[in-house]
Order: structure tokens, then C-alpha cells, then sequence
């Protein structure tokens, strides 16, 4: 149960941040959720959303056209997802901790670094 749980939380996520929807991508995380980037953790709902504006904002025209998702592996709550935008991000990978169908944990990282 808890595979098919990630899978459908991790498939929400990606839907929502294709559409731009911010509310749709944070609805996914937990109110104490932890999402670490090469910056720092963010702690909650209201830095979490705040990463995914600026994310989002700053996209270059053409950046979720070139969107690849490489690889995605979930193992019970666990999900890792290896993509890239190029020319923008030649490599990129998410680890998720899902339980009970919100976004518990994430760690993001990304080469070169999105702005």
C-alpha cells in the first residue's frame, strides 16, 4: 500500500508543477514537511511554497517543454526521480519520503543550479 500511496502522491506533484499550480504542489507536503536544496532546508508549508513561486517565476520560456523525467523508482515510501530541462539543467534528482499520501521529506538537487 504505501508504494501505490508515493506513486499517486509523486504523480499529483509532477501534474500540479507542470500546470504551474503552486496550491496543487504544496497541497502535497505535510504541514511539517522538510524540503532540503543546495541552499538550505526549508521548513513548511509557507517556505515550500515560496521555493516552488520563485521556481516557477523564474522558468525560462521552453523549460517544461524540455522536461525530461530519466528514471523514477518508489519503494514503499520512498520515491527518486532523475530528470533535466536542457539547456538549463543537464542533471537534476528529487528524493521524496511519503507517508500517508503527503510529502513528508524531499531533497532536491540540481546541476547548474536553477536561479
Amino acid at each position: 500500500m504505501p508504494t501505490d500511496q508515493t506513486e499517486a502522491t509523486l504523480r499529483n506533484h509532477l501534474h500540479a508543477f507542470f500546470h504551474k499550480n503552486i496550491d496543487g504542489v504544496v497541497a502535497d507536503y505535510a504541514e511539517e514537511a522538510v524540503l532540503i536544496v543546495q541552499r538550505g532546508p526549508l521548513h513548511g508549508i509557507a517556505e515550500i511554497r515560496t521555493f516552488f513561486a520563485r521556481f516557477v517565476e523564474n522558468m525560462p520560456a521552453g523549460f517544461l517543454d524540455a522536461f525530461k523525467l530519466r528514471r523514477q523508482e518508489v519503494v514503499g515510501e520512498m520515491g527518486y526521480i532523475v530528470w533535466d530541462a536542457g539547456p538549463w539543467v543537464q542533471f537534476a534528482t528529487d528524493t521524496f519520503v511519503v507517508r500517508d499520501g503527503k510529502i513528508r521529506s524531499q531533497t532536491f538537487a540540481a546541476y547548474p543550479a536553477p536561479q
